[in-house]
């Protein structure tokens, strides 16, 4: 699941995609569909798109665009690490609870027929853990002392703070609030021991 290069075609097929799954659910959208509402042939869909699901990897895509802005701004707004994570996390989470395409995805994943979304957003979600992975990891790097984690070391961590957030945000059990003061928690205890290496594994 790669992210093209993005044409004005693709952004209408989009729009027309995210408008019907906000107002009726993903079950709604069909490649004819949205071909009319873009106002091109339902094999101009196709053709970018190969399938619904490529559809739905597409739209998950682009509103992941979306959370890692927010991501990024809410880090550079803060000087220590941990208040750069929470932030960052927080603010991921509102917008979770805000994004009307998420919220939608979240509230029809359980039909059998809505599984799309759901299967990118769990286990098809390798390429939007690693894209969030990296704009973190970096970001990090970038603006914060060392953590005496090395890379390796840094990216599972980030890793493990990124799937904690996309937990939260297909299964929301806190408040963005709490949720994210509590993966902040985790991220300092694990910087708090770097000092303590792990053993080598053979």
């Amino acid at each position: 699941m790669t992210e093209p290069s993005r044409t004005p075609v693709r952004e209408r097929l989009l729009d027309a995609a995210q408008a019907v799954i906000e107002s009726s659910g993903w079950a709604a959208v069909t490649m004819s569909g949205v071909a009319g509402a873009a106002g091109v042939s339902r094999q101009t869909v196709y053709n970018e798109f190969g399938t619904k699901h490529g559809l739905a990897e597409h739209l998950a895509l682009r509103e992941l665009q979306r959370f890692l802005t927010v991501v990024s701004t809410r880090m550079r707004a803060e000087a220590d690490i941990l208040d750069g994570i929470r932030a960052a996390c927080e603010g991921t989470l509102q917008l979770g609870e805000e994004s009307l395409l998420v919220r939608t995805i979240v509230g029809t994943a359980p039909a059998s027929r809505d599984n799309d979304f759901l299967t990118i957003l769990t286990t098809e979600s390798g390429e939007i853990v690693d894209a969030a992975v990296m704009v973190v990891q970096q970001t990090i790097d970038e603006l914060y002392p060392p953590t005496g984690l090395d890379a390796d070391e840094l990216r599972t961590v980030v890793e493990a703070m990124v799937r904690l957030v996309l937990s939260s945000l297909t299964r929301p059990s806190r408040p963005p609030v709490a949720a994210a003061a509590d993966i902040a928690w985790i991220v300092g205890m694990v910087l708090d021991g770097a000092a303590v290496r792990r053993p080598a594994t053979g």
